[in-house]
């Protein structure tokens, strides 16, 4: 139904969503997402152009989510890579009807795709990088006995 190019960008996204570690590599993402590496370099660069993710080059660089997980759609991510929409149809009478049904699939996968955020699609209990979801808070600590 959707393009690999699509499939591999929303496994790249939920990888870096579910990732504790800091900025994770290219390398990495794509191990961890079974995504080709040279093509994930690709997928990575309309992510940023999207302003879904950071990326910094260099050591101690790496890939990270520009805002919590929680605050990324799907569709945000389908969006940047192959944006979901209407056919602009030519009124074609033998067509309208088609061309209707085709309008409400398209908006219905939008509305779904809009609801989902990368956090609903890590494991129940998984915890999302400090990073991706804003300012640390610093819990109390325990005093040894």
């Amino acid at each position: 139904m959707f393009s690999q190019t699509v499939e591999y960008a929303l496994r790249a996204m939920v990888q870096l969503a579910a990732d504790s570690s800091g900025a994770a590599t290219t390398k990495d993402i794509a191990a961890k997402a079974k995504v080709p590496s040279a093509y994930l370099a690709k997928v990575l660069q309309s992510m940023r152009r999207g302003g879904l993710i950071h990326s910094r080059r260099g050591v101690g660089g790496g890939v990270k989510l520009a805002k919590p997980a929680a605050k990324i759609t799907l569709l945000d991510v389908i969006d940047a890579i192959e944006p979901l929409k209407r056919t602009p149809g030519k009124k074609v009478p033998a067509a309208v009807q088609l061309q209707k049904a085709m309008d409400t699939a398209v908006d219905q996968l939008r509305a779904t795709f809009a609801s989902e955020t990368l956090a609903d699609m890590l494991p129940k209990g998984k915890t999302v990088k400090a990073a991706a979801r804003g300012p640390a808070t610093k819990r109390p600590v325990a005093k040894k006995r």
